[in-house]
Order: structure tokens, then sequence, then C-alpha cells
């Protein structure tokens, strides 16, 4: 009995009701030194948490009110010129939602039919890197004072061995991409999440595209008085930064992956829609989207009837890209004005999906603006304080 009114207990006092409770006992305590600081954390672990154990449910929500963000502007323009709000979020939300249900219903499974290929195509590959290793091997181990044993014995792998281990797991690799592509997480099944990415985040986008106005200025009658004029300030800063950063990148990297797609077939190169798709994906993360996009490739062609001409294809293919990225796509879309750095990007990315999966790579780069632009508001206010001009002695 009493193991079972502990486990009660903890089910009952969740960390969410914690901080409820917390709010209403510091009630008294609101104007003492620290109240914003005790609040503040307890708000970031209670959200932590929460994102941590319901991510999955809350992606939906994430992603609508991401497109309804990025459409937002779009839907504005529209009305100024006397199209009615539901209409225009129909015209803007038809082509979005039509290429995500394309993608779903088309492109995964032309995905899932290339990945299998590739598997299929695994003994070459694997021969291949097999002779590749063991010919490093004796390069290294002939190098004076390395002896054998510091360098595993790569002969005794089993090119077969590895092969039968892949197909016997080609449809485990199939539901993977699903998963991976629907952001599967933590229980859902496979018809769950495509019911809620594709039917419900389209009518949660509609609905917040509807009401983005009156929510926006709900939110900000909520805020106090004295506070409101810098919290204003701060969100359009935040605006700024933000949608100059997603809608150019998600335009860069939609042209990348159509880009890339495009040339690979023009070139006869094979997997061309999958190599364009993970271009595209991939052309969202600063620096490293190149050099994860094209590892592929260049298996692809190692693995080719004539390993030189398909190379030639993938250095010509991906540098064009890269050439026409550098100098022309993005300073034309996104401009020297976005004001986040690469690293500040790749970081965000890393860390929201390492702790939250899906949802942390949705909100990763939301929140790395937020946190930029505090450091650059606490530096400020750093630099203009007296422990910052007092002179030393």
């Amino acid at each position: 009995v009493f193991g079972l009114l502990v486990f009660g207990v903890q089910e009952l006092l969740n960390p969410f009701v914690l901080f409820l409770i917390l709010l209403i006992v510091l009630i008294p305590f609101r104007r003492a030194p620290g109240y914003v600081l005790l609040v503040s954390v307890a708000a970031i672990l209670t959200m932590y948490w929460l994102l941590a154990t319901t991510g999955f449910l809350l992606a939906p929500f994430v992603l609508g009110f991401g497109l309804a963000y990025v459409l937002d502007p779009l839907v504005d323009a529209l009305v100024e010129r006397r199209v009615a709000r539901s209409l225009a979020i129909v015209l803007l939300a038809l082509p979005v939602v039509g290429a995500g249900v394309a993608a779903v219903l088309f492109g995964i499974p032309a995905l899932v039919g290339q990945i299998d290929d590739l598997v299929q195509a695994a003994p070459e590959l694997v021969a291949l890197v097999g002779d590749w290793l063991s010919g490093i091997r004796e390069f290294v181990v002939g190098i004076p004072g390395v002896g054998e044993d510091v360098v595993p014995d790569l002969a005794n792998l089993d090119p077969e061995e590895i092969v039968a281990f892949l197909q016997e797991r080609r449809e485990q690799l199939a539901s993977g991409t699903w998963r991976g592509v629907l952001g599967l997480g933590r229980g859902l099944g496979s018809a769950a999440t495509v019911a809620g990415y594709v039917f419900l985040t389209p009518i949660l986008t509609f609905y917040l595209l509807r009401d983005y106005d009156g929510i926006l200025a709900r939110l900000r009658g909520l805020l106090p008085r004295s506070r409101e004029a810098g919290v204003v300030e701060f969100a359009r800063e935040y605006d700024v930064l933000l949608s100059r950063y997603l809608r150019g990148q998600l335009t860069v990297a939609l042209i990348i992956g159509v880009l890339t797609g495009t040339l690979l077939l023009v070139v006869q190169f094979p997997y061309a829609f999958l190599l364009g798709a993970l271009a595209g994906v991939m052309g969202l993360i600063p620096f490293l989207g190149l050099v994860l996009s094209i590892i592929p490739a260049v298996i692809i062609a190692l693995v080719s009837s004539n390993v030189l001409w398909s190379l030639a294809k993938v250095a010509f293919v991906y540098g064009l890209v890269q050439i026409l990225d550098s100098g022309i796509i993005s300073p034309r879309v996104v401009g020297d004005s976005v004001g986040l750095h690469p690293v500040w990007i790749v970081l965000a990315l890393s860390v929201g999906g390492f702790f939250f999966g899906f949802v942390g790579l949705l909100i990763s780069v939301p929140a790395a603006v937020g946190v930029k632009l505090v450091m650059v508001r606490g530096l400020e206010r750093y630099r203009s304080s007296e422990l910052y001009e007092s002179p030393q002695g």
C-alpha cells in the first residue's frame, strides 16, 4: 500500500504541477530579489521536462506554428490586395500542403526504393572498402615502430556476412526512413504519425494563420504595462533576425535540393532523387551540409561500373552547386545581415536534436536567436555599467 501511495504521489507531483505550486508559494515574495531568476530557472527546467516527455505530441503544433510564422507576411500581402484572409491562406497553403502530401505519398516510397537498391549494391561497396582498408593497414604497419597488433586485421572482415546482415534488415532500413522523415518518436505508430503530420499540421497552420494577428495582440495584452515596451522591442528584434534566417535559409535549401537533383538527373547519375532530397535537407546546416550530402554520392560513384567518370559527375554537379550557392544564391537570398554565425547554428541544431529529437531540431534555431539577443543585450548592459566603466584600483 505504501509503495502504491508513493507511486501515486510521484505521478501526481510531476514537474509541471510542482512548477505551478512553486509559483503559488512564491506569490508573497514576488518583489523579493532573486524572484525573477528563480522562476526563470524553474520555467526552463519545466520546459525541458515537457519537451523531453511529450515532444512527439507537440511536433505538429510546433511545425504548424512555424509554417504560420513563415507564411504570415505573404498572407498579409494578399490581404492588402483585398483578398479575403481565409482565401489567401488557402491559396498559399495549398502548394505547401500539396508538396508535403506528395512527399509522403510519392517521395518517401521513392526514397525507400532507392535505399533498397543501394543495399542490393552493397557487395561491391563492401569489397572495395575492404580492399582499401587492407591497403591502408599494410601501409601503417610498414611504418617503423608500428606493430601489427596496433592496427586490427581488416582481412577478417567478410563482405558476404556484412551484405547478408544488411539484406536481412532491409525492411528495418526502409521503415527507419519512414520514421526518420516523419519524425516518429517515443511510442507512436506510423499511422498516427502520418495522420498528425499530413492532416493535423495543415489544419493547425490554417487556424493559426487566420487568427495570427489576434493571437499576438492577446499575448501583448497579457504583458505587464511597465515592461510592455521593452518586451515588444525585444520581440521585434527577434522577429527580424529569425525571419531573415528562416525564410532565407529555407529558400536556399529548396533551391539547392532542386538544383542538385536536377543536375544529377541531367548527367544520369543514379539515385538522383534521393541525393537531391538529401542535399536540400543538409542545406539547412551551414558548413557541414555540403560535406554530409556529398559523401553518399561519392560512395555511389565508387561502386559504379565507371568509377572515374562517376566521380567526375559528382565533382561537376556538387562543385557547380557550391559555386552557385556561395556566389549567387546565398548572397542574393540570405545576404550578410542575418547576424547568426554558422557555428552557432550548428551548435544549436546539435544540442536541440540530442536532447529533444525532432522537436529539438524545430525549436533549436529560434532558441539560438533568443539566446543570442539576450547575450547581446546583456553585453550592452555590462559595457554601460559602473563595473565596466570603473577605473582600476
